[in-house]
């Protein structure tokens, strides 16, 4: 399957991959003090190596980036419906 074409983000997809794709995971990198954010590796690292760099546990990083993911979704179409949440 195509990584850009994936519904959620996966393990073998790299930090720049995911960052491009859902610019809203940007505060879950920032959450699980990593230096992801702007590192020259980004382009590079998968979400594996990520987990293994700053010895987190890989399922947690997913759970994080997939809600991160929904929630960005669920706020794009309240927007697009022009309900402001109030």
């Amino acid at each position: 399957m195509d990584r850009m074409a994936a519904p959620m983000p996966t393990t073998n997809m790299t930090v720049a991959e995911i960052l491009d794709r859902w610019p809203g995971t940007v505060s879950v990198f920032q959450e699980l003090k990593t230096a992801c954010v702007g590192c020259t590796m980004a382009q590079f690292d998968t979400m594996v190596d990520v987990a293994r760099i700053y010895e987190l546990d890989l399922s947690d990083i997913m759970a994080a980036l997939t809600k991160s993911v929904n929630d960005g979704e669920r706020e794009a179409g309240r927007s697009e419906a022009g309900d402001s949440g109030i």
